[in-house]
């Protein structure tokens, strides 16, 4: 078969071989670019685990507050090193959401869409967590990285991928001065150098008991300028070596390594910092939540401070107390017990409990004193709205009812004229208020044992028409600043209620709307079910460099009233 002339059977399956070899070959990439899921599950594991472990190192601040005020000691040293970590943590938090930011980005060039998750940002608007990358349906694209982080000379990247280690070693520098810099008994400081070959030399100033730690957290973050790329054949820039012609997946498990790499130097950080805050030990092995207040009565209109805070105890250990009540609050006439107390609720009106607990202090018995106040009411009646202080017409109005003294089977509640009033879910009730009603009165009633009944309350709604729903193109909303892609990606609009109207389950039709960007002549239309026609979706790709779109929407209300809703306009970044 070398060098003769092959027979068509011979040709095919010469053909067939070829054919084999590129499926293998196909399947062998495939493997590989799934590996880096599970690399990237793997590592994202680790951070999680590191997270929880920090989060206790926090934590412990405030055990170490507490046995610092328990035992009158001075917070000086405390608020120093407490205002430290709330640094680190502020700082920690900014930085992985960056990390978490550029590789969501890199996924939205790919899949037309963020990749940030449900629920994956924090109070402070940072994110904190990702789609999982086996939804990625390009998984092997490797043009993407090198766009957004390399460009076209990887010997040169662009300052995007450079930012990446610009933004870890400023953290870097900014915490390890935290770390190093203070003031105990001598003044000592830590000044970042400018290469990692200069650290030794920077630690002169530093306490000599803390070079060892600052160091150790110094290098955890410290990436080499340069790499070895084997296809390159060369020494490339760290960005380049790590970003350049790697599938997305790569390159998004590489974000999730730094993100362990920074979780990890603020564990070494935090528990450097809470190292140096001394506290006198106390026995604990036990930690509850509680609630109390002053007073477990208040009279309608009134506020009541609650406290709601952990407390942390030796539950082998039963404490004494001392203690007294109204006319016997005076320490002379105070009873001793052990545990916990059972307050009468025998006569009506208010009542101060006085006392002291006994607290073992490094093996003494100190008294902490305390005082309760709590008052015993007669059976009463009030009605309560959960989410708003009025009705609205058109809409499910909840309302929760308690009658003092009946069981919830055995309470009701009825409206005024122009109203109707059926059960909810969870024991609560449903008022839909007709047109024309501007107040409506709500009665609760309540069932005695003998089947009378009685009124226990009555209360007065002012009623208003349902507030103007926010518009949304997709999850866009007033105000933001989408990129191109996140715009052009949206093909429909709804109305809703944002974060500040607590109203749910309000359905609003989409009657007509328009679409317009400015510089882009002419308008686009919105159907009657909130979907864009087709030169609103045309006009929206061209909707990018700082472009505004305005996006005008007329709907019908639940009470079957159209309307014109509020503008939706943003600017396309």
């Amino acid at each position: 078969m070398a060098g003769g002339k092959e027979t068509p059977r011979q040709r095919m399956i010469g053909m067939m071989y070829l054919v084999l070899t590129a499926l293998l070959a196909l399947n062998v990439t495939k493997e590989v670019v799934n590996a880096f899921v599970t690399i990237n599950d793997k590592l994202d594991a680790s951070a999680e685990i590191v997270h929880n472990k920090v989060g206790e190192d926090y934590g412990m601040f405030a055990q170490k507050k507490a046995t610092i005020t328990a035992s009158n000691g001075d917070l000086t040293e405390f608020s120093v090193w407490n205002g430290k970590a709330d640094s680190l943590e502020f700082e920690t938090r900014s930085l992985v959401s960056y990390l978490l930011n550029e590789c969501s980005e890199m996924i939205e060039e790919a899949e037309g869409k963020p990749w940030i998750a449900e629920n994956g940002t924090d109070e402070d608007g940072f994110v904190t967590k990702l789609r999982p990358l086996i939804e990625i349906d390009v998984k092997d694209n490797y043009d993407i990285p090198t766009q957004l982080f390399i460009g076209s000379n990887p010997l040169d990247p662009i300052d995007r991928g450079k930012q990446i280690t610009d933004r870890i070693h400023a953290y870097r520098d900014k915490m390890a001065v935290i770390m190093g810099t203070y003031t105990e008994g001598a003044a000592y400081s830590f000044t970042p150098p400018s290469s990692p070959e200069g650290l030794s030399e920077a630690l002169r100033n530093a306490n000599p008991k803390d070079t060892s730690k600052i160091a150790h957290f110094y290098h955890s973050l410290t990436i080499p300028e340069t790499l070895y790329d084997s296809g390159e054949e060369m020494d490339v820039p760290w960005v380049s070596a790590t970003f350049n012609h790697a599938p997305i997946v790569a390159a998004a498990a590489m974000f999730t390594s730094l993100k362990v790499d920074v979780k990890s130097a603020e564990s070494i950080a935090c528990e450097y910092l809470l190292g140096k805050v001394s506290a006198p030990p106390f026995i604990i092995n036990k930690i509850e939540p509680m609630a109390f207040a002053s007073s477990g009565y208040i009279n309608q209109g009134d506020s009541l401070a609650l406290k709601v805070m952990i407390a942390a105890y030796d539950s082998t250990s039963v404490n004494k107390i001392m203690w007294g009540m109204d006319d016997d609050t005076l320490q002379e006439r105070w009873t001793e017990t052990q545990g916990g107390l059972n307050l009468e609720g025998s006569e009506v009106g208010f009542h101060k409990v006085k006392g002291a607990i006994g607290i073992k202090e490094r093996g003494v018995t100190v008294w902490k004193p305390w005082e309760f106040d709590y008052t015993v009411g007669a059976p009463m009646g009030a009605i309560s709205q959960p989410n708003m202080r009025l009705l609205y017409r058109g809409y499910d109005n909840e309302l929760e009812a308690a009658a003092s003294g009946f069981p919830g089977d055995k309470v009701s509640i009825s409206a005024s004229s122009g109203c109707s009033v059926s059960r909810g879910s969870g024991g609560k009730w449903i008022v839909r208020v007709g047109s024309g009603i501007r107040t409506a009165t709500i009665t609760v009633r309540g069932e005695k044992e003998d089947g009378s009944v009685v009124t226990v309350a009555s209360n007065t709604f002012e009623v208003k028409q349902l507030p103007k729903p926010e518009v949304f193109l997709g999850g866009i909303s007033g105000g933001q600043n989408p990129g191109c892609s996140s715009v052009r990606a949206q093909t429909r609009v709804s109305l809703r209620y944002g974060e500040g109207i607590p109203l749910t389950g309000v359905n609003f039709k989409v009657v007509s709307g328009l679409v317009s960007v400015d510089r882009i002549t002419g308008e686009g239309k919105i159907n009657r079910d909130g979907s864009l026609n087709a030169r609103a979706k045309q006009i929206l790709t061209q909707a990018c460099g700082g472009k505004k779109v305005t996006i005008t929407v007329k709907y019908v209300d639940p009470s079957g009233v159209q309307k014109n809703a509020n503008p939706l306009v943003f600017t396309v970044r």
